[in-house]
């Protein structure tokens, strides 16, 4: 989800790196919003229209609000701030008081428990996941208000539903008694397990009208509210930057294309014409400017003004995110407490694949042991580089790390990336990718005209795609694509959301699609109509996401409890996005990607050469700034204690000191002690992936490991077959990959999911560390 996230909720949003997902839960491990309907009968509950249209819109005023009254498509062009509070005051008090009167009718059954209180849930994901997405994508002053004020409401109701006693232990009794149990599906097995869980989670198991449940509640609307408020201040602390060049010579070795994005930059902040050849150029915080200037441009201390900037960004004034960070981290330990764990750590491991924070520690001290020969190795590469060839002082600072590394590659490879990346442009590439999902799992990606299906969305530039099957034809799921950067209003990032969840009316045997969003940062088309043209990293990112977007849509699970992405293990589910990465250093699938943005001619064989090597390339590096991340995340959520806001105490450890002395024992490259780059960290912190990641960052390389592995089941199959046997024998892999761990989302356990498609419950951590080249290293 660079992740997942994916908010189920967990959006699959963004990534720190590289590699980031990605997601964020509202209801269980997501915050997927799913479209089931109100059962206004009550004597009818297991009978639900999946394809109507949403039934809570009673009155003719109710259908006017856009959130209550859609069915497959929401009309993005109609939602304003207003329905937000319009929808919470005829939805709440309802939801409230038909779950009370169901209360009273738990059965020990799968239709007196799970299918009694579904629509009930969907009602609110549904209703209440658009103005969340709008939030993420087109925030304003006027959404961040009412989804704030909305908040608190939406999880007391929430955890109202979580907390029932009744419904716990109906679900209890039903799992206790074997009789009753094994006539289940071993889905509805599977998801009654998970729900009892998260049941236990939210604080079923505490006393009704106890201290300790009341506190729980606040401790978790105080985390859901201190969420929101620190991606706003995120966003606004990165819309604020802005280090405005009037000075050509200044920026030095900048692309034409970076110089005319950076003016267009200017122009959007009310500086200059646009003018790419007399600026002025704006240097701001996003991606898209962001990466490349601290690659390219020659002038040392512009690179560390702007890198500064970066790494200490919502770290002060008004937007400053230390004190919520540490206020995060007390009302996470306290939540754990209350609960009896030890501390939020074991709290989020006990739902995931690792099982013990000792399991995650593991994985990280086994990948640096591989890896940190090859990372000193590396750095002492780009020390004498700068030396001899760039007449740079040493050591190297932080800002001078990408720029030189990015000369080290074009001395070692040829090419810059800006180079590379005036092969790759964004037609090109998703088509390509489209081509890759029809070729290997048998499915074909089609725009829809939402003219003709009257279908509306938040920007002009916002695509819907229809997923159907290759052999067939049929339908099998939607997604929005919503690709490029307007840092503006969208958080930065890339990540996969959801709109609504596969899943069966239990009465009329409907199937209803699922639906989702697919959101990324690439560069836009320029103002002056130039198309979007991606970095390798920005290529890497939309096949990452697109991982996750499969997951979600080719799902065979009835459920939506288990649909897709929901109920699949937070370490497990970057697998399907990081296995889609693979492709990418294909060298026949980098030829069907790129063409050049002007001529269309294709890329030099050599280049593509060099794109494949580059998988190796400061492999040691990235790996350490992975862990690093990982450690920093486990440390502070398991044995950190934050300071007191009022503390004057200078011996006190902050965040900050934390991720200093881990960086200092795992990175070989330098630190400045200003760096509080942890205020920037969206996966540990912000709402968006509803803590998911929080104390799971680990999760990457988890899944990392099982994705390298999977990909190597490609590799294995056609070892020294000819060119001729290669595409039926990688269809056949492909498909076998599509019906085990594409179809059975969280339905099943994911050990026995990988020992379906592997033939074995184990991962081997070989195919990763071969792919970096970090095999041998250690």
């Amino acid at each position: 989800m660079r992740a997942l996230a994916f908010s189920l909720s967990r959006n699959f949003m963004l990534r720190t790196n590289s590699k980031l997902k990605t997601f964020c839960s509202l209801l269980s491990n997501k915050r997927i919003l799913l479209s089931l309907t109100f059962r206004a009968n009550f004597a009818t509950m297991s009978s639900f229209p999946i394809n109507s249209p949403f039934l809570i819109a009673k009155s003719p005023e109710e259908k006017k609000n856009p959130l209550l009254n859609w069915s497959k498509f929401p009309d993005f062009a109609a939602v304003k701030p207003d329905h937000v509070l319009q929808a919470a005051e005829i939805l709440f008090p309802r939801i409230e008081k038909e779950f009370a009167k169901r209360e009273a009718s738990f059965t020990s059954t799968w239709e007196g428990t799970i299918e009694l209180v579904q629509d009930l849930h969907d009602d609110l994901e549904r209703a209440f996941g658009i103005p969340n997405h709008l939030n993420n994508v087109k925030n304003s002053k006027e959404f961040r208000e009412a989804v704030e004020k909305i908040q608190p409401k939406l999880t007391e109701i929430r955890l109202r539903m979580k907390q029932s006693f009744p419904l716990y232990q109906a679900l209890t009794t039903l799992a206790n008694n074997k009789d009753s149990f094994v006539t289940l599906t071993p889905q509805q097995q599977r998801i009654i397990s998970l729900e009892i869980k998260a049941m236990q989670l939210d604080g079923v198991g505490l006393a009704a009208d106890s201290p300790e449940k009341l506190r729980f509640n606040q401790v978790k609307n105080q985390i859901s509210l201190l969420g929101i408020k620190f991606l706003n201040n995120l966003l606004d602390a990165s819309k604020d930057f802005a280090e405005v060049v009037n000075e050509k010579e200044a920026l030095k070795g900048c692309s034409d294309r970076l110089l005319k994005l950076m003016a267009e930059s200017a122009l959007q902040r009310g500086f200059g014409s646009g003018d790419p050849e007399k600026g002025p150029w704006a240097i701001t915080l996003d991606q898209p400017v962001l990466l490349p200037f601290l690659k390219f441009c020659e002038n040392r201390s512009l690179r560390e003004k702007v890198y500064r900037g970066h790494v200490t960004k919502a770290s002060t004034g008004k937007w400053n995110n230390e004190p919520i960070i540490n206020e995060l981290l007390k009302l996470r330990k306290e939540e754990a407490t209350i609960l009896g764990f030890p501390h939020f750590a074991a709290l989020s491991l006990s739902h995931k694949m690792a099982g013990t924070v000792e399991s995650a520690n593991k994985l990280i001290e086994d990948l640096f042991t591989a890896s940190i020969n090859a990372a000193h190795r590396e750095f002492e590469e780009l020390n004498l580089f700068a030396k001899d060839n760039l007449d740079l002082s040493l050591p190297l600072k932080p800002w001078d790390v990408t720029y030189v590394g990015e000369q080290y590659r074009k001395n070692l490879f040829k090419y810059s990336d800006d180079e590379i990346s005036k092969y790759f442009t964004f037609d090109k590439v998703v088509n390509g990718l489209f081509g890759l999902a029809e070729e290997i799992l048998g499915v074909q990606v089609q725009e829809v005209d939402q003219l003709k299906e009257g279908i509306t969305t938040w920007c002009k530039d916002v695509k819907v795609y229809m997923i159907k099957d290759k052999n067939s034809g049929t339908p099998l799921a939607y997604f929005y694509g919503d690709f490029y950067s307007r840092p503006e209003e969208k958080n930065s990032g890339a990540w996969v959301d959801i709109v609504s969840t596969r899943s069966k009316d239990p009465l009329t045997q409907e199937i209803r699609l699922p639906v989702g969003y697919l959101n990324c940062n690439a560069p836009p088309p320029s103002l002056t109509s130039t198309p979007s043209i991606l970095t390798f990293r920005d290529v890497e990112t939309i096949f990452h996401e697109f991982g996750h977007c499969l997951q979600h849509s080719l799902t065979t699970v009835d459920f939506p409890q288990a649909s897709g992405i929901k109920g699949i293990e937070w370490d497990f589910v970057e697998v399907a996005s990081q296995f889609m990465e693979n492709f990418c250093y294909e060298p026949e699938r980098l030829a069907r990607l790129s063409g050049h943005y002007e001529t269309g001619e294709p890329m030099p064989v050599d280049m593509v050469k060099s794109l494949v090597l580059n998988r190796r390339f400061l492999a040691g590096m990235a790996m350490t700034r992975q862990l690093q991340l990982s450690q920093v995340d486990l440390t502070l959520h398991s044995n950190f204690i934050p300071p007191e806001p009022t503390t004057t105490n200078s011996q006190e450890k902050t965040i900050f000191d934390v991720d200093l002395e881990i960086a200092q024992r795992i990175l070989v490259t330098p630190r400045i002690p200003e760096d509080k780059s942890l205020c920037g960290f969206q996966h540990l912190w912000g709402n968006m992936y509803d803590s998911g990641y929080s104390a799971g960052y680990y999760s990457y390389k988890w899944s990392e490991v099982y994705s390298a592995d999977a990909y190597a089941a490609f590799e294995e199959a056609i070892d020294q077959k000819t060119p001729e046997e290669i595409p039926a024998i990688r269809a056949e892999i492909g498909r076998h990959y599509r019906d085990t761990l594409l179809s059975l989302g969280g339905a099943i356990p994911p050990k026995q999911v990988w020992k379906l498609f592997r033939g074995r419950e184990e991962s081997d951590i070989k195919p990763l560390l071969r792919h970096a080249g970090l095999l041998d290293s250690h």
